[in-house]
Order: structure tokens, then C-alpha cells, then sequence
């Protein structure tokens, strides 16, 4: 079976969705005055071919031809960094299929963009000035017996009309949860979602999309209301906390192992190592009612912690959002085991794969926030946190819910 596949937003979606995005980056990274407008004028004028819309753009900007060359290049080079996979489909093209796009970048450029964003297969590529919007195209290539592409009128009537069963793929759009988020948070859950590399139907996707759309803003919009500097991050729970936090901020804080159980067990090895990471630090957690580390802190230092917990009931100090739940600690599943008296721990309850899920997932986001700017909204976090409790990975992922349990 042949399959034709679209490629843009089928098969690679620019980071902010609209092709425009590109532009407006290419006119401030280039100083290049107006150059979104100006570019749309040229296409309108010599559309479909990028060399005839840089004709056009060289007699508006008064260009060399060194000039015109550079800038042409420039656009080229800012559509591979600003395109990203669509990993459900790149994944499933396979040998002898073939990429169908009516676009004015020519075929090499599409398949360096498609090679960077992840596909290894033999494919022939073919482009078209307006070939799948006219229907003109369809009887030029060989046989397909299935196109996939956005686009309903390219993608899926014109290639209907031609005889060929076609799909629509609408995936790339934003869902109704990150519309209600919407702004530069939901650009970002929409692009890591539409990473994830797992087989559809499968747990692993299911986590890390709910990580995309539920965990990964949370801990930004939490990173947000926390200080840069001065901290310690409670681990294991904080573990993509911190690395959010500190890909935010550019600051590298304390890691303080802790448990109630180590708290509880306590000893001068733990005393001292507490003291060392932890005391004068604002102390931040995930989800508690903070009890243990207030009784610990006021009968060992004699003077109350400086906590900041993102759910939780905490008593004193600094809470993001009231809750009952520990659905947030589910997302936050740390490779390492639950901490017994100081240092010895329990072999981690986690599947490695639930482990590494998470991770990739923190790290495809971490590797996008260049491009974003992410503004704080307690409220917005309150709302994800809410849905937490009804995710999938709450229902599936392993946790020791009652660590004083192992100390029986």
C-alpha cells in the first residue's frame, strides 16, 4: 500500500502553528523592517516559487544580489529551526511513500526540513504551484492508494475527485483545553503533544501527552511564583520542577533528598545534611501538608522552615493552590527510591519506561522555551491541578501512597 502525505502540519508543524511566525522571528533576528507584511506582498505578487518571492522582496528592500541570496538562505535556515515533528505521522511513513505539497520551497528544502524533524525512510517528494488545491497533480503521479494531509479542499475532496481515498488529519489543531489556556503556554503544549513518540493507543503516549497539556504547564506556571535563587528542592518529587525552574530562570538551586521517613528516623548524618542544603533556603515541594518538616526544623534548629508547596494544605508558609489530591506527584516520578534513614533507600517503584516518558517529555519542552514567553496566572495553574486527578497516568502510574507503612 502507497500513502501520500502532506507535509506541513501533517507531517511537521512550525513551533507557534502559524507560517507567518517564521516571518515575524526572520524580521527581528534581521532587523529586516516590516518584513512580514513586505513578504506577504511579494508572494502575492510572484506566489509559489521562494526564488520569485525573493525577486520580488530584493526590488522592495533595494537588495544586492548577495543580498537577495543571503536573506533567501536566511528563510530556509529559519524554517528548519521553526518546524517540528508531527512525530504520529512521520513515524508511520514508510518506504515508497510519497510527500505531496502545493508550497514554494523546493523539494530539497522540504526534505531537509523532514530529515531534521525525524524521518529516515526513501520517499519521493513532489511539489506543486497550487497542483493538489487545482486537482492537477494527482494524475502526474504514481499509483497511491491513500493520502493523508490537513488541508480538507487539497488534501481530502481534490484528492477524492481524483479517485484516491484520502484522510483528514486535524490533530495539529490546538484542542479545546489548550484554546482555554491559550497564548505562548498553549503553543508549547500543543508542539510537545504533538512529539510524543509513542505507538497510538499505547499508555506511554497517553503519559506523555498528559504531560504536554497538564504536568509541563503546571510546573511552569508554579516556576513562575517561585523565587530564582535561594531555594531547595525537595527530591524526589521536584525532580522536573527543578529542572523547569532552573531552565526558566538560568539559576542552579539546592537538591534536598527528603522524606517523612527520613525526617522521622532523623540522626546527626541527616542533621548535619539537612543543615547543610536546606537551612536559611526557602524549602519547595510538590504537594504536603508540610507537618514533618516544621516539627523537624523547630525541634532540631528551633525556628520554623521557609516552605513554599505547590498543592497541598500546607499550615505555614507559601501554598500555589489548595487541594486534597497528590495527583501532581504521579507526573513527577523520579528514577530514584523512596528515602529510608539517611542515605539508604528503596528500589524504585517506577517502571523505567514511566521514568523515561517523563523525562523526554520535560526535556522536548525545556528544549522549546527560547522561543516562548510564559506569563504567570496562579489561576491557570489552579485549574490544571484540578484536572490532574482525572488523568490517565493518575489512574496508571504506580505510587507508594503511605510511605510510614514501609517503616512497619
Amino acid at each position: 500500500m502507497t500513502t501520500s502525505w502532506d507535509c506541513f502540519d501533517t507531517l511537521v508543524t512550525r513551533r507557534k502553528f502559524n507560517p507567518l511566525s517564521v516571518f515575524d522571528a526572520m524580521g527581528i533576528s534581521l532587523n529586516l523592517h516590516d518584513f512580514t507584511r513586505r513578504r506577504k506582498v511579494a508572494e502575492s505578487r510572484a506566489p509559489w516559487t521562494l526564488r520569485s518571492i525573493y525577486d520580488e522582496l530584493a526590488k522592495d528592500y533595494q537588495w544586492s544580489e548577495t543580498e537577495k541570496q543571503y536573506f533567501m538562505q536566511a528563510e530556509i535556515d529559519a524554517e528548519l529551526e521553526h518546524c517540528c515533528p508531527i512525530a504520529e505521522n512521520i513515524n508511520k511513513v514508510e518506504d515508497g511513500d510519497l510527500i505531496v505539497s502545493d508550497m514554494y520551497l523546493p523539494a530539497e528544502v522540504i526534505e531537509a526540513i523532514l530529515r531534521k524533524n525525524g524521518l529516515t525512510k526513501d520517499v519521493q517528494i513532489f511539489v506543486s504551484t497550487g497542483g493538489k488545491s487545482s486537482g492537477s497533480i494527482w494524475a502526474t503521479l504514481p499509483k497511491i492508494d491513500l493520502h493523508i494531509g490537513d488541508n480538507y479542499h487539497s488534501d481530502v475532496v481534490s484528492a477524492n475527485n481524483a479517485g484516491i481515498n484520502a484522510k483528514h488529519y486535524t490533530n495539529m489543531e490546538f484542542s479545546s483545553w489548550e484554546q482555554n489556556i491559550g497564548g505562548d503556554l498553549a503553543m508549547l503544549m500543543r508542539v510537545v503533544r504533538l512529539a510524543a513518540p509513542y505507538e497510538d493507543g499505547s499508555l506511554l503516549k497517553a503519559m506523555w501527552q498528559e504531560q504536554a497539556v497538564l504536568n509541563i504547564p503546571a510546573l511552569i506556571l508554579a516556576s513562575l511564583e517561585i523565587p530564582a535563587e535561594n531555594i531547595a528542592f525537595v527530591h524526589r518529587d521536584c525532580v522536573h520542577l527543578q529542572r523547569i525552574h532552573e531552565a526558566l530562570h538560568g539559576t542552579v538551586n539546592n537538591v534536598f533528598h527528603c522524606s517523612r521517613i527520613a525526617l522521622k528516623e532523623g540522626g546527626k548524618e541527616w542533621e548535619q545534611y539537612a543543615k547543610s542544603v536546606a537551612l536559611g533556603k526557602t524549602i519547595v515541594d510538590l504537594q504536603g501538608t508540610g507537618n514533618s518538616l516544621i516539627n523537624y526544623w523547630l525541634d532540631t534548629f528551633g525556628q520554623a522552615p521557609d516552605l513554599l508547596y505547590l498543592t497541598g494544605t500546607l499550615r505555614q508558609g507559601k501554598l500555589l493552590t489548595r487541594c486534597l489530591h497528590d495527583a501532581i506527584e504521579r507526573f513527577n516520578s523520579s528514577p530514584l527510591g523512596t528515602l529510608l534513614k539517611w542515605p539508604n533507600r528503596l528500589p524504585c517503584e517506577y517502571p523505567s519506561e514511566v521514568t523515561q516518558c517523563q523525562a523526554s517529555a520535560i526535556e522536548t519542552a525545556i528544549g522549546h522555551f527560547p522561543y516562548f514567553n510564559f506569563e504567570p496566572n496562579i489561576e491557570i495553574f489552579s485549574s490544571i491541578v484540578n484536572q490532574m486527578p482525572h488523568a490517565i497516568t493518575v489512574k496508571q502510574n504506580v505510587h507508594i501512597d503511605d510511605h510510614e507503612k514501609l517503616l512497619k
